[in-house]
């Protein structure tokens, strides 16, 4: 389950799963991955806009990043600006990819580690300026709530 508190919460969760994602805008989207050991590519991504998703669920105002979680635990955060720019695509260079892959997070800027691999649902939150986003994140395998 989710690490994010309840008091950072501003809305319900959006499961991936109840997102009819055929009758949402499709786009295809250059984006360079940078992996923490210094490689980096440029791929076309292609995939549904972040903020196509958003504008289907109630988000409230007052929310400033989004949380993008898989079934198995990892979580990045992002700002709500970031977020909005990115892409959960479904295809890299003409090509879908694996299932267990899709849909996968991909924004301009962000690190590749917070490229999330098979999104299974979008959490908005609200933190303040004295919050770390990444305290709500677990960006390897095996750090789900129940890891130690």
């Amino acid at each position: 389950m989710s690490h994010t508190t309840e008091a950072s919460r501003t809305g319900s969760a959006v499961s991936i799963s109840e997102i009819d994602f055929d009758r949402l805008e499709t786009v295809e989207r250059a984006v360079e991955i940078r992996c923490a050991t210094g490689d980096w590519w440029t791929a076309n991504w292609r995939g549904t806009p972040v903020s196509a998703v958003v504008d289907r669920v109630t988000v409230p105002p007052e929310t400033t990043h989004l949380v993008f979680e898989t079934a198995d635990g990892y979580r990045a955060c992002l700002d709500v600006h970031t977020a909005l720019d990115g892409v959960l695509a479904g295809a890299i260079d003409g090509k879908p990819l694996d299932a267990a892959e899709r849909p996968r997070l991909v924004c301009p800027g962000i690190e590749g580690i917070r490229s999330v691999k098979g999104v299974s649902a979008v959490v908005p939150v609200s933190l303040s300026r004295k919050d770390d986003p990444e305290e709500l994140e677990a960006l390897g395998i095996g750090e789900g709530d129940d890891a130690e």
